[in-house]
Formats: structure tokens, C-alpha cells, sequence
């Protein structure tokens, strides 16, 4: 018996030791589709690439669904920068990391649809707050000095008055914006998973202490 489950955990080892390489490189394909929103600033480009580590967390816990956003966002570095700054790997994996962690972490707080609608919210939500802070904090004025210019001068770019006026006019709506397709993406794709990955229990009792793996 006991050789049997250790022969089952090496076989999970492996399985996660696979899969998480495999949907990094599937994420990072989806990021050479990104788009400019309308009325947006035109240095924010959404894209999809966020799907693949929502789906690992959803099979390997919120940490494995982070690591793939990291690990996508470093073969973007490595691969498809040609700039060689990293503002916007910084920026991707900030809000990616945070989106996924939410909704990962609080689908199995609760193992159920409700619970993973309240973790997508939960997601969109800190996830637009950390990346307004982020921008504003550290993003935005490192983005300026890069590039040699002054806060006055960025700003004079995208027709702004002031930093805040940048961020909820265009950060805040943008991540929004963002959270909300993402989860449209998202909440199907995770019904069609759930049956398959035990994603739900039919008669929750009190909700269980979630693991983070």
C-alpha cells in the first residue's frame, strides 16, 4: 500500500512538473496577441495570457497558477522584449499573480460555483487596486526615468494633469475592464473543469481551510 501512494505522488510530481512548463508556454504564446482597448492609454495592451494560470491553479492550487504567470512573463522577457526594459513583465505579472491567487484561493475556500464567482470579483477587485498603487508608486515614475523624461512630460503624453488622474482615468478602468473578460473567459472554462477535477462539492457544509500549494 505504501508503495502505491508513493508511486502516486511521484506520478502527481511528475504530471505537475509537466504541466505547469507546458501551460507557461501556451501562456506565453497568448501574449503575442494583445490588443490596445479604445480610449485607453496606448501603453496598455490587454490580452488572454492570464487563462492558462488560471486553469493550472485551478488544478495545482493559486501558487502553481502565479508561478505560471511568472514563468510566462520571464520567456517574455527573454524571448520577446526588444527593449530590454521590464516595466511591463512587472506590470503583467502584478496583476496576473494577484487576479489568479483571488480567484483560485477563494474557489477553494468554498468548492463551489458561487465561491469561484466571489474569487473572480475578488481578483478584479485587488487586482485593479494593486495595479493603481503600483503605477503610481512605481510603475508610471519608473517608466518615466527609463525613458529620460519628466513625470510632467509623460503626462503631457497621454493629455493628463496629474498621475491620479492617469490612474482613474485609465489604469483603474482598464484592469476592470480586464477582470471582467477575463472571468467571462474563465468561469465557463472552470464548469467544464469542475466535474472533472472534483472543483465542487454538492453539499458544502462550513467552508474548508483552503491549500495553498
Amino acid at each position: 500500500m505504501q508503495g502505491k501512494t508513493s508511486h502516486t505522488i511521484q506520478r502527481q510530481r511528475l504530471r505537475k512538473l509537466v504541466t505547469i512548463p507546458m501551460l507557461s508556454a501556451i501562456a506565453f504564446l497568448l501574449y503575442y496577441l494583445e490588443f490596445h482597448v479604445p480610449l485607453m492609454p496606448t501603453f496598455l495592451k490587454l490580452d488572454f495570457s492570464t487563462v492558462p494560470a488560471i486553469i493550472g491553479g485551478l488544478v495545482f492550487g493559486p501558487a502553481a497558477g502565479v508561478l505560471i504567470e511568472v514563468l510566462k512573463n520571464g520567456l517574455h522577457l527573454l524571448l520577446k522584449n526588444t527593449d530590454g526594459f521590464i516595466i511591463g513583465e512587472i506590470a503583467n505579472t502584478l496583476a496576473g499573480g494577484s487576479f489568479v491567487f483571488l480567484a483560485v484561493y477563494t474557489q477553494r475556500l468554498y468548492k463551489n460555483k458561487v465561491g469561484f464567482v466571489l474569487g473572480l470579483s475578488a481578483g478584479t477587485l485587488v487586482m485593479t487596486v494593486i495595479m493603481a498603487m503600483a503605477n503610481y508608486f512605481l510603475l508610471l515614475p519608473f517608466y518615466a526615468v527609463l525613458y529620460s523624461i519628466s513625470i510632467e512630460q509623460l503626462l503631457q503624453m497621454f493629455h493628463m494633469e496629474s498621475l491620479w488622474s492617469m490612474i482613474l482615468l485609465g489604469i483603474v478602468p482598464f484592469n476592470i475592464i480586464k477582470g471582467v473578460l477575463l472571468s467571462l473567459i474563465a468561469y465557463p472554462v472552470f464548469v467544464k473543469m469542475s466535474a472533472r477535477l472534483g472543483l465542487l462539492v454538492t453539499n458544502p457544509a462550513s467552508p474548508s481551510k483552503p491549500v495553498i500549494s
